[in-house]
């Protein structure tokens, strides 16, 4: 088996506040060795699901949160910042997705560090379905035929991934009280559970794959300056101050427009 990993910071256990997320911030070293113990913790519930290989994604800021040192030799880690952001090293070949630490989507509230992508970002939606960083990953997994079976984050990451993917597996690793506040689990059952849920996603009958069902979709800024900068972007529409609309012939296509209006969006300041 060979799974695909992608791996955020904001819903990793006991991650509650910027100044953990941010590099710059007093407790980010903390907050990156807790990412990694989620890490290895969902490693060993692949190892004891049998896979054979997996290619892991530091999906956060500019990706350099995680060090390849001590992983097991079936594991790759893909470091940096690429052309796929947040899922870079997906492609054909998966037979399965999993998203550890993600968190809600922009706007969702009592959720610890809700946002998407970025805070320029108000909403993303296809067909009138608003989108979090896991929904648009999942996406981008099921269009290359890989089914998202876990997800890891707080009760509002874990219900929003639910609710778009019935049967995936989650984990929840903290309440949310507010943006900036969370009731916290210990550390060391919660990631006995993650290790247990990870081998049950990996052991069972998968969802389906998460896709694209065609229709176009629609970015909101919280800004009309940013909306300005990306509507420079090839192929979009402009459906009002603050939103664009845009379709593509695939949902890998679609989901690069969607990174280029970000690109666009982050020159205006």
């Amino acid at each position: 088996m060979r799974v695909f990993i992608a791996v955020d910071l904001e819903g990793i256990c006991g991650v509650v506040d910027e100044r953990q997320t941010e590099p710059d911030g007093p407790l980010y070293g903390d907050a990156c060795r807790a990412m990694r113990a989620d890490l290895d913790a969902v490693l060993a519930g692949c190892a004891a699901a049998g896979v054979a290989e997996a290619v892991v994604c530091d999906a956060h800021y500019h990706g350099t949160n995680l060090s390849a040192e001590a992983l097991p030799p079936w594991v790759t880690l893909v470091s940096g910042s690429g052309p796929h952001s947040m899922l870079q090293g997906i492609g054909p070949g998966f037979d399965a997705a999993l998203f550890v630490g993600y968190h809600a989507r922009a706007g969702t509230r009592a959720a610890v560090l809700e946002h998407t992508w970025t805070y320029k970002v108000f909403d993303v939606s296809v067909n009138g379905v608003s989108l979090g960083e896991f929904g648009l990953g999942a996406l981008l997994a099921g269009h290359f035929g890989a089914p998202a079976v876990y997800v890891s984050g707080d009760d509002k990451a874990v219900a929003e991934a639910q609710a778009l993917v019935p049967g995936v597996v989650g984990t929840v690793v903290k309440r949310g009280v507010s943006r900036t506040c969370a009731e916290l689990r210990p550390p060391d059952p919660v990631r006995r559970e993650i290790r247990a849920d990870v081998e049950r996603a990996l052991s069972a009958t998968p969802p389906r794959p998460f896709v694209w069902d065609g229709a176009p979709m629609r970015l909101a800024f919280t800004r009309v300056c940013f909306c300005d900068a990306a509507a420079q972007a090839p192929g979009v529409r402009r459906v009002d101050g603050r939103t664009l609309e845009f379709d593509a012939g695939d949902y890998g296509r679609l989901y690069t427009t969607f990174l280029a209006c970000l690109d666009l969006a982050a020159t205006a300041g």
